[in-house]
């Protein structure tokens, strides 16, 4: 029997995406939740994922030494997993999420270095035929003159990264959902564990967020496959309704950033 399709996912940054909490006595990453979204959408799919998230770490200072180490050749690793050494087309990954930035911020790295260095960790897993979805950085819940100067500082990073365009490269603006000062009270003290991370209901939201960005891209890439079957559509009651998620925004729907996405029958077929 046939072993059924694989997807394989590696989550990788730092604190956020090791889903650091309680001043490190607690560890839920994202990953978990980003796994249960891509399980339920594509549930004929062997969904893995792997959370690679080092507390600390910055992009310019190891990053891409770690990256390296996922994307190794057998030569360069003494062991590799059976399903490694077995897969048919020589990929460890189908997709990279990176999440970095926040901690060469805080150090007062020039942004465009911190740029460069994201390049060149992006560049790692493109070069083995993974997709990358390069995640924003999300701000954090500094206050007073200390939140201008890093919440331009952070501005300026996101556009780079959002502006940056190479075949197999995504963007999901982070940023963009998971606010911190404009929520209201209750909501942060249920989402943010402090000013820079979040609780675990905080990182949960998170991968509900990337989970329905990732389901997005992968339902899009099945639509534009040329290699997608011509086949017959069968026709089901009710195929044609435009539900409300659906709509544009201004036109009373949501998007991605509501946080869900509608998949129909024939996009995943």
């Amino acid at each position: 029997m046939a072993s059924p399709p694989e997807l394989r996912v590696l989550c990788f940054g730092d604190s956020l995406t090791a889903g650091y909490a309680s001043w490190g006595a607690i560890h839920h990453p994202y990953q978990e939740m980003l796994e249960q979204i891509l399980s339920m959408a594509y549930p004929d799919l062997k969904v893995e994922t792997l959370e690679d998230g080092v507390p600390g770490a910055m992009v310019k200072n190891g990053f891409q030494t770690r990256m390296n180490a996922h994307f190794a050749g057998p030569k360069d690793k003494k062991k590799r997993s059976a399903d490694e050494e077995g897969s048919q087309d020589g990929q460890v990954f189908d997709w990279a999420i990176v999440l970095g930035g926040t901690n060469d911020l805080a150090v007062g790295f020039p942004v465009e270095d911190i740029f460069e260095a994201l390049k060149e960790v992006w560049n790692v897993p493109l070069a083995h035929k993974c997709k990358v979805l390069a995640l924003t950085v999300p701000e954090t819940g500094s206050k007073g003159a200390i939140r201008e100067r890093m919440d331009a500082r952070r501005n300026k990073l996101n556009d780079l990264i959002k502006g940056y365009k190479r075949e197999n490269f995504h963007v999901f603006d982070l940023n963009a959902v998971l606010p911190y000062h404009a929520l209201s009270e209750q909501d942060r003290t249920r989402y943010w564990d402090d000013l820079v991370h979040l609780t675990p209901d905080g990182y949960d939201w998170m991968g509900n967020k990337i989970g329905v960005a990732l389901v997005s891209l992968l339902a899009a890439e099945k639509v534009n496959s040329p290699q997608r079957p011509q086949k017959r559509r069968r026709i089901f009651k009710g195929d044609d309704n435009q539900f409300e998620e659906e709509k544009e925004d201004g036109e009373g729907g949501g998007g991605i950033e509501r946080g869900y996405v509608v998949v129909r029958r024939v996009d995943l077929e």
